[in-house]
């Protein structure tokens, strides 16, 4: 469950960051990271949910937390390797982090 907890605690991190840094100039740079960020946790989620979901059910209980599993991370797909190259594109142009500190 710890797990589960940081991993939504870091996407939730992410996206208050990124809508935080809406009126910056680097903001395009905040919405790649945070989408990468929540993505990555999704899938994280996804799997550690799957793993722990049948040592606390079974049967159509477990069937039925899988299916609100699946409703609840239903994402669409993500180009993370273009946001990828966005963000070293952003860290390469800076010579630096590309976020401020």
């Amino acid at each position: 469950l710890a797990d589960l907890v940081i991993e939504t605690f870091a996407a939730q991190s992410a996206l208050l960051r990124c809508l935080a840094a809406r009126q910056q100039p680097d903001s395009a740079a905040h919405e790649d990271a945070a989408r990468i960020c929540v993505a990555g946790a999704a899938l994280r989620v996804d799997a550690t949910a799957r793993q722990l979901l049948p040592a606390i059910a079974e049967g159509d209980t477990l069937r039925t937390h899988l299916a609100a599993l699946r409703r609840i991370l239903k994402t669409p797909p993500l180009e993370a390797v273009q946001a990828r190259r966005r963000l070293a594109a952003a860290a390469v142009s800076r010579r630096s982090y590309p976020f401020d500190a």
